[in-house]
């Protein structure tokens, strides 16, 4: 995902909002023994009702797809 893909919250299954992400960052904590090394991507997103939030990579989902799944539910 990159700045200006449009989104959509991938737990929110009765708010359909749509988002657009603004900008995008990635975290990296030191590894230790511990806590592993890993790369965790944060999203500000811009959501089409007025609203800002700061969104993990496992939160989105692309609009597109999203839109997709709900035809592919609808015809079944």
């Amino acid at each position: 995902m990159k700045v200006g893909d449009m989104v959509v919250r991938a737990y929110a299954f009765k708010a359909f909002i749509p988002g657009i992400i603004v900008e995008g960052a990635e975290d990296r904590d030191d590894e230790d023994f511990f806590n592993p090394h890993y790369e965790q991507f944060n999203y500000i997103v811009l959501w089409s009702d007025g609203t800002q939030s700061t969104e993990m990579y496992e939160e989105l989902d692309y609009l597109e797809d999203a839109l997709q799944f709900e035809v592919d539910s609808e015809s079944r």
